[in-house]
């Protein structure tokens, strides 16, 4: 896959030889002229490095790297100068710059540095990478610890609460009012113990849990199953769903994983677009060794203030009676055990898309 590059500049002829040249070199270049219009870019597309002028109008080079990295910016950043200064190589190492490299340096040179600053950026993001699967692992233990403990009692109270609406039919007609009460009290806890269960299998899920072999997968077909399985929600919220996978499309990946992927993502976009109308949309491709599933949705998109909380487990900002906030937690754990990730995007045209990749054997 092309390492994606933003270059930041105001010599528009020098910034378009230069794209024109890393072009040629299997990167995808975008551009921008000055501070804002970088950050507004890469807000949008969020790229693996920044190639970034220290002297730019208005805010300077240094500035916009402490801007990119507050809107937490994961790449790496490469200060970029026609004149030496030691103050602003300083200020941008500081801030996290992966180098400090003159405009008059060799074309190799540059490209050299740009695939150093890519392999640092890939060798953080696996430490990252391990790091959280372990403590899902670690979740997961405990859950699978937890749910026998749980799930008996659980099911003890459950079916005691069903024997008790079934003593309600022996009741006497006078006891109809007391009857009605008993039930609702017993059919409650019955449906308090199924959502105490779906929670605890969901803590599974956070920690990869899920039968792991792959089958060759149709695609488009498990993505419909997705659909119809929700169809009765989806109509009531006056939602549409479209299947845009090609026909053809066959991986060979675990089905009980994309099924909880591809239900996880379809769900957390139904949440958000509950107050319709609207559509999510499902994609994948493969591409670069790599299976990418891609849900978008028109909703509202995602507050900057919560981003960085979304995959967290038990992290909701809805109704937390009716959502255990274990969802997109559960999808990522189930990505990153199989090697893979799931990020998002606001898409300039609003709403929100995930997008989950996993390596292809």
């Amino acid at each position: 896959m092309p390492i994606s590059v933003l270059l930041v500049d105001d010599e528009p002829l020098y910034a378009s030889l230069l794209a024109q040249r890393l072009s040629g070199r299997d990167f995808t270049v975008a551009v921008a002229a000055d501070g804002d219009e970088a950050l507004t870019t890469a807000a949008a597309s969020p790229p693996d490095l920044v190639l970034l002028d220290v002297n730019l109008p208005g805010k300077s080079g240094v500035e916009v790297l402490a801007d990119l990295k507050q809107a937490g910016f994961a790449g790496e950043a490469l200060m970029l100068t026609g004149q030496a200064g030691v103050e602003s190589a300083v200020a941008g190492m500081k801030l996290g710059a992966a180098d400090y490299l003159s405009k008059s340096i060799a074309f190799d040179e540059l490209v050299a540095a740009l695939h150093r600053a890519y392999g640092r950026k890939l060798d953080r993001a696996e430490a990252v990478r391990v790091i959280e699967v372990e403590r899902l692992a670690g979740l997961g233990r405990v859950a699978e610890g937890a749910a026998h403990e749980i799930n008996n009692p659980v099911n003890i109270m459950t079916t005691l609460a069903g024997w008790i609406d079934d003593l309600c039919d022996d009741l006497p007609p006078e006891a109809t009012g007391t009857a009605a009460e008993i039930r609702q009290s017993a059919r409650q806890i019955t449906a308090q113990g199924a959502r105490i269960k779906a929670v605890m299998l969901d803590l599974l899920k956070c920690g990869g849990r899920f039968d792991p072999r792959p089958i060759e997968l149709p695609v488009k077909s498990a993505a419909q199953a997705v659909f119809d399985d929700r169809t009765g929600r989806m109509a009531s919220l006056g939602l549409g769903g479209d299947n845009a996978v090609p026909a053809d499309l066959l991986v060979r990946f675990a089905p009980a994983a994309f099924d909880l992927v591809c239900s996880a993502l379809v769900d957390n976009a139904l949440d958000a677009m509950a107050g319709g109308p609207g559509t999510v949309r499902v994609e994948a491709v493969v591409v670069g060794g790599e299976f990418v599933l891609t849900v978008s949705d028109d909703g509202p998109g995602i507050d900057e203030a919560i981003a960085p909380r979304i995959f967290e487990p038990f992290f909701s900002t809805r109704d937390s009676k009716a959502h255990s906030g274990l969802g997109l937690a559960a999808a990522r754990g189930v990505a990153r055990s199989l090697g893979g990730d799931i990020a998002y995007e606001h898409p300039v045209q609003g709403g929100c898309r995930f997008i989950a990749r996993f390596p292809l054997a």
